[in-house]
Parts: structure tokens; sequence; C-alpha cells
């Protein structure tokens, strides 16, 4: 996923669907991962469905993360254009 590579290549589809499915199955996130995408990506994967957040919650998140590592003025500008 943040590697850009395929997860459970080492797995079937049918396996991969199953072990996600029903044993909780993840990609490992690799360690130099900022903690605060960390968090989004397993609020992403709650087993419940309804307990994930929203398109709408995970842009403002990902603009949250992004203005406090990157240029605020120049993320909300990238915002703003995407937005509409």
């Amino acid at each position: 996923m943040t590697e850009l590579q395929l997860p459970y290549e080492h797995l079937s589809p049918l396996h991969a669907a199953v072990g996600v499915a029903q044993k909780g199955l993840r990609p490992e996130i690799p360690r130099h991962t900022h903690p605060m995408l960390v968090e989004l990506i397993h609020r992403c994967w709650h087993q419940d469905p309804s307990s994930r957040p929203d398109f709408t919650e995970i842009l403002e998140f990902l603009l949250h993360i992004t203005m406090k590592v990157a240029g605020k003025g120049e993320v909300k500008e990238m915002y703003e254009t995407f937005s509409g």
C-alpha cells in the first residue's frame, strides 16, 4: 500500500479475501509511516464498517496531517483546488 507493492502477493485472491474478511488480515504498515497516518489507516480498517471514517472525514484528517508536515498555505490552496 504505502510501499507501492501488492499486498498478499504470496496468497491467492480467495485466501487473501478470506484472511481480510474473517481473520482481520492487514498489510504491514512500514515503521517510517507518520503516527497520525497509522491512526487513520487503523480507523479505516475497523471491523465494524459504521465505525470507519467517511470520505469527508478522511479528507479532513489527511489535510490536518499534511498541514502539520508541510506549509499551511500551499496545502490549503491545494485542498481548495480539489474540493471544488
